[in-house]
């Protein structure tokens, strides 16, 4: 059976391949995985982060508990703007590395959560608890 490829769709953590049959037109799908690179997935679930008015998105942005997270203080516990990737539901192993279930959380937030259900012991009040402007 001779098949050419028409078409490639990107999506989240997988390649779909659509190619169709000269002889009959029939539509089949392959299923590839693709690899992303960990700054890929980080910058990916640091953009599903609540940017805030005023502050650069690249920069600051709120998990979603209402915590101040800080870009580069990814997977920093020494900062109280430290954040981490958290898997929202651990229900399968396809589950585990698609994007759609990842999510940035204050490192606290990510601690308490554990295999639970989110805790949100860190939040803030965008007036009172603003970032600093060189977090150490």
């Amino acid at each position: 059976m001779k098949r050419t490829k028409i078409l490639t769709k990107h999506l989240i953590g997988k390649s779909l391949l659509y190619y169709r049959n000269k002889e009959n037109s029939d539509l089949f799908k392959e299923a590839a995985s693709i690899r992303l690179s960990e700054e890929e997935i980080i910058s990916k679930v640091w953009a599903k982060g609540q940017p805030v008015e005023n502050n650069n998105p690249d920069e600051y942005r709120k998990d979603e508990c209402g915590a101040w997270i800080y870009f580069s203080h990814y997977n920093n516990r020494d900062s109280q703007y430290g954040w981490e990737i958290d898997h929202i539901s651990c229900i399968d192993d396809e589950d585990l590395e698609n994007l759609n279930n990842l999510r940035p959380l204050q490192w606290q937030n990510y601690v308490c959560k554990g295999s639970g259900e989110l805790a949100c012991i860190v939040t803030s009040n965008k007036a009172s608890n603003g970032p600093i402007k060189n977090p150490k």
